[in-house]
């Protein structure tokens, strides 16, 4: 063999391996990675969470979106993992539908039945996404029969029977910082849909322990170095490949369902389990 068919065979297995790993690589994320679930565990220990919230669970899970892509054995798994979670707290972050999907009454039904019986004593809470605001009246209505309360620019307490706990705050798709009302004595959760909103600077004067957001999928399509295909409206300065360092911590969740694509790549769809500890 000559080192011109030499260079030429290495050439050609070079080419070959790529190509075998570009297809294998679109088999998982169209086969694989959207089925899949994931549970990211997380501990919240502070001097600031009360005695009467120690061990106190909470779930989180954003960006469902039932319809073209997200079918009934995807969003069962998801369903059956937050059961088998068993929390005391669930906090659903928005984009319950997707857009593209025409939600047809077994569709609605089906969606309020699973909610309905998320079983979570110490309540259910959540934000909407700029999709459910394109379909409101409905996702209100899905909401509300299945006990989820609605936060918009507000803050809650969320307790354990007890006086004290550890607060909810909630910024809607139009944020009005100025409405969330918080001290730097309390333990302050923060959920809102997009990450751009929590860039808001005058957040950086709020005592915000742990902040909560959805919305860019992860940017669903992640390549190795070059990071996120896209980025989204909502989610431009802000996303799992363009970190920023804020006040406060923050966790930006991949969310569930698919939306445009049928596909992921290194962004599998996840929920939160996040479990409260008293600082010792």
């Amino acid at each position: 063999m000559t080192n011109l068919q030499k260079k030429m065979f290495i050439v050609i297995a070079i080419l070959f391996a790529i190509v075998l790993s570009m297809l294998g690589s679109l088999t998982f994320a169209q086969k694989i990675e959207p089925n899949q679930l994931n549970v990211q565990y997380k501990t919240l220990k502070d001097e600031k969470i009360p005695k009467s919230m120690n061990d106190v669970s909470i779930v989180y899970f954003t960006d469902l979106q039932y319809g073209k892509f997200e079918n009934k054995k995807r969003a069962n798994k998801l369903f059956d993992t937050i059961r088998h979670l068993d929390p005391d707290i669930v906090i659903f972050g928005g984009d319950l539908f997707d857009t593209s999907c025409q939600m047809s009454q077994q569709d609605i039904d089906y969606i309020t039945n699973k909610l309905s019986n998320i079983q979570a004593p110490l309540g259910k809470f959540c934000v909407l996404g700029e999709k459910d605001e394109a379909n409101n009246d409905v996702i209100r209505s899905i909401l509300n029969q299945s006990q989820f309360e609605i936060l918009e620019n507000e803050t809650i307490l969320l307790t354990n029977e007890q006086k004290d706990g550890i607060t909810l705050s909630a910024l809607s798709n139009s944020p009005d910082v100025s409405k969330i009302s918080i001290s730097n004595q309390q333990y302050n959760l923060l959920i809102s849909h997009m990450p751009d909103t929590i860039t808001n600077e005058d957040l950086s004067t709020k005592s915000i322990s742990l902040a909560l957001c959805g919305h860019s999928h992860g940017t669903q399509i992640t390549f190795p170095i070059f990071g996120g295909y896209k980025s989204i409206d909502g989610a431009k300065s802000l996303n799992r490949s363009h970190a920023k360092r804020l006040s406060f911590p923050y966790i930006i969740s991949t969310g569930i369902g698919c939306t445009h694509t049928n596909l992921r790549f290194m962004a599998k769809p996840e929920v939160y389990y996040l479990r409260s500890e008293e600082h010792t």
